[in-house]
């Protein structure tokens, strides 16, 4: 069962600047885009480190430590493993780094805007 979380009024949300919030406990980052907002959990799926909010473009989060990127829309991975710390992977040693592990998705979230409120499901 779902459960529905206010985080904020829409004007606590800048168009193009994401953001880290708590919610139940579970760190989500939320992004705005025109009047479309997109939450997901501040959490790599390749090591378990946190995304964050600063390498955010339109829908795309891209992982700080190794350049995995995702879609916020879905949750897609769309890039597995491209860098480190910010310095393109040649081919062969991006299957190094993964460390055996496959491309996953990110959670997602719901978002509901209701009035001047912003809610997310958990």
């Amino acid at each position: 069962m779902s459960k529905k979380i206010s985080i904020g009024q829409i004007s606590d949300f800048s168009t193009g600047k994401a953001k880290v919030i708590q919610a139940e406990g579970i760190a989500i980052v939320i992004n705005r885009v025109d009047d479309k907002f997109y939450a997901v959990e501040n959490r790599c799926p390749h090591m378990g480190l946190p995304l964050g909010a600063n390498k955010v473009d339109g829908t795309v989060i891209t992982c700080p430590f190794h350049g995995s990127k995702f879609d916020m829309c879905t949750g897609e991975n769309l890039d597995w493993v491209g860098s480190v710390a910010g310095i393109k992977l040649p081919e062969w040693s991006r299957k190094l780094i993964s460390m055996g592990k496959k491309p996953e998705s990110i959670k997602t979230f719901r978002v509901i805007k209701e009035n001047n409120q912003i809610f997310i499901e958990i």
